[in-house]
């Protein structure tokens, strides 16, 4: 029978992202935005209640 504890390898440390362009970061608010709408279209008003709260 095989020996199913096999060692782990080390796994490399990802590479850390450089500074964001700004248009990196207007996409990524673009998205945000796009995110939260789709969040009040499926859940309705009570999500965004919620979200208001969590906000303040």
């Amino acid at each position: 029978m095989d020996d199913l504890t096999h060692t782990q390898e080390p796994t490399e440390t990802p590479l850390q992202p450089e500074a964001h362009s700004s248009s990196e970061s207007g996409f990524e608010e673009a998205l945000r935005e796009q995110n939260i709408n789709t969040m009040i279209e499926i859940y309705g008003e009570e999500y965004a209640e919620k979200l208001d709260r969590l906000t303040k």
